[in-house]
């Protein structure tokens, strides 16, 4: 099977009080699900918007960072982790080198099995605004196809419209960011928008763990989403079982 993993190609995201933050993709909801996706024999292509290669946020390979966006009491891997996040990114010739989401055509997108979207706050800035992106999600939607995405991913849905003007997504049951994780990041109160409110906004049926960066995945029919960085693991396995993978 191939999965296409569609990513941010920002690597600072605008805030509110003009601040040009540090950002990018989040390490763990790349290297987890793509190391999940390989280890099943799965073909996996990397695309951004400009083809540009995708930068990593910082924070997310630094240990001493990683204890925050976990839940607590879980198993402190943090230094581990983070290397091996590092040798992952450092060792993928995909994110050298990824495809250009505006060369991929019907045909092409035919071509994949999966599409999975990978979070980041850089995701804010580029994905619900590409046009192409969003071309590419329709033509994805009208396969009647396995999607999914993690954390700040979801912003790729938010621009989409079916032709009477709706959200193809309205009333589905799905979860994202939280709104109360946000509160305790940096960027509170000064991020373009929160994810939780533009969903719910939208029609989603939102849904969260009870313990903040605790692991929370919802599937509603072809739909996989997870909340956060700690959810890619379990997104990625209940994806392949989507796929119809083990």
């Amino acid at each position: 099977m191939k999965i296409l993993v569609v990513m941010t190609a920002k690597a600072t995201l605008h805030l509110l009080d003009g601040e040009e933050h540090p950002s990018g993709f989040w390490a763990e909801e790349f290297v987890v699900p793509y190391q999940i996706f390989k280890a099943a024999g799965h073909v996996v292509d990397v695309a951004t918007i400009g083809g540009k290669a995708p930068t990593v946020d910082q924070t997310s390979i630094d240990p001493q960072f990683l204890q925050w966006v976990r839940p607590q009491g879980s198993e402190d891997r943090d230094a581990a982790n983070a290397a091996e996040y590092v040798e992952v990114i450092e060792s993928t010739p995909q994110l050298k080198k990824p495809l250009a989401l505006e060369s991929l055509t019907a045909q092409d997108i035919a071509g994949y099995d999966g599409l999975y979207v990978s979070g980041g706050h850089g995701a804010i800035g580029d994905l619900p605004k590409s046009d192409e992106l969003a071309q590419i999600l329709r033509w994805w939607l009208a396969g009647n196809k396995p999607l999914a995405t993690v954390c700040h991913g979801h912003t790729s849905l938010l621009a989409l419209r079916d032709g009477e003007g709706r959200w193809p997504f309205e009333g589905y049951r799905m979860t994202a960011f939280s709104h109360a994780e946000e509160l305790v990041t940096n960027m509170a109160g000064r991020l373009p928008f929160v994810l939780e409110v533009e969903l719910t906004r939208l029609g989603a049926r939102y849904e969260k763990a009870e313990l903040i960066w605790d692991s929370h995945i919802v599937v509603d029919r072809n739909l996989t989403t997870g909340q956060n960085p700690y959810s890619s693991k379990a997104l990625a396995e209940t994806f392949l079982k989507q796929l119809g993978g083990v």
